[in-house]
C-alpha cells in the first residue's frame, strides 16, 4: 500500500512538472530583458493609414510610418513567442499583429502588407554579411495580394532573376552588378508582365531588399529598400 501511495504522488509530482513546463514554454511575450535584437519596420499597405509599432506591448514606433517607409533599425528586446502589432496612429487597437521569436544579436524586416481584411505582419531575417566584391547583394520578398500564388522576376533583357518565389515568401540573397534594375513580374510560367519597374542605382557594397506589394492588378508595385 504504501509503494502505491508513493508511486501515486510521483506520478502526480511528473503530471504537475510537464503541466508548468508545458505552460512556461507557451508564455506569451517572453521577453529577453538582458537580449537585444535589430528590427527595421516597413509600411508595405497601400490603403493603410500612418502606423505605429509595437512589440510585446513596447512602443517601437509611435506613429507616422506611411505606406512605403521604412525605418532604421531600432534596438528592442529579443526573446520568444513576442507580438508584433501596427496600428492605426493615435489608437491602441492593433491594425495586424502576429507573434515572432526574435534571436538575440539578430537583425530583422518586419512588414506591414495586405489592405483590409488581408492585412497581415510578417518578418524575415536579415542577412548583413558583406556582398562580393563590386556587387551589391539583393533578396526579393512577395507580398503582392493581386497574385496569390509564385511569381518570376525577369530583368529587362527577360533573363531570370528570381524564379517560382512563392506568396509572402523571401528569395535567397543575390549578388547583382551596380546600376539601375528595370524588372518585369509575372505569374510563374506565364508571358504577360504584371509590371515593369524601374529600380533605384544599386550601389556596390550595400544590401538591399525589393519587394513586390500591391492589392490588384493595377496596383502591383515594386519598390526597394537598403539595409546598410
Amino acid at each position: 500500500m504504501r509503494t502505491k501511495t508513493i508511486l501515486k504522488n510521483l506520478f502526480m509530482g511528473t503530471a504537475v512538472l510537464v503541466l508548468t513546463t508545458m505552460v512556461s514554454s507557451c508564455k506569451k511575450d517572453d521577453v529577453d530583458e538582458s537580449g537585444s535584437a535589430n528590427v527595421k519596420v516597413v509600411n508595405a499597405s497601400s490603403s493603410s493609414t500612418d502606423q505605429g509599432f509595437f512589440l510585446a506591448s513596447k512602443t517601437v514606433i509611435n506613429g507616422g510610418l506611411s505606406y512605403g517607409d521604412a525605418s532604421d533599425y531600432i534596438v528592442t528586446n529579443s526573446g520568444n513567442n513576442l507580438e508584433a502589432q501596427f496600428r492605426n496612429e493615435g489608437t491602441a487597437t492593433a491594425y495586424a499583429s502576429d507573434r515572432f521569436d526574435l534571436d538575440k544579436g539578430a537583425y530583422y524586416t518586419i512588414f506591414l502588407a495586405g489592405d483590409g481584411q488581408a492585412a497581415r505582419v510578417k518578418l524575415y531575417k536579415d542577412d548583413l554579411a558583406s556582398p562580393a566584391e563590386g556587387k551589391a547583394k539583393v533578396r526579393f520578398i512577395h507580398l503582392s495580394d493581386a497574385v496569390s500564388g509564385n511569381i518570376d522576376i525577369k530583368n529587362g533583357s527577360g533573363g531570370n532573376v528570381v524564379v517560382n518565389l512563392a506568396h509572402d515568401a523571401s528569395s535567397n540573397y543575390i549578388s547583382l552588378d551596380p546600376g539601375v534594375l528595370s524588372l518585369n513580374v509575372y505569374a510563374s510560367g506565364q508571358t504577360t508582365s504584371l509590371a515593369n519597374i524601374n529600380l533605384t542605382a544599386f550601389t556596390a557594397g550595400k544590401i538591399y531588399t525589393v519587394y513586390i506589394t500591391g492589392s490588384s492588378a493595377n496596383s502591383i508595385t515594386v519598390r526597394q529598400i537598403s539595409h546598410n
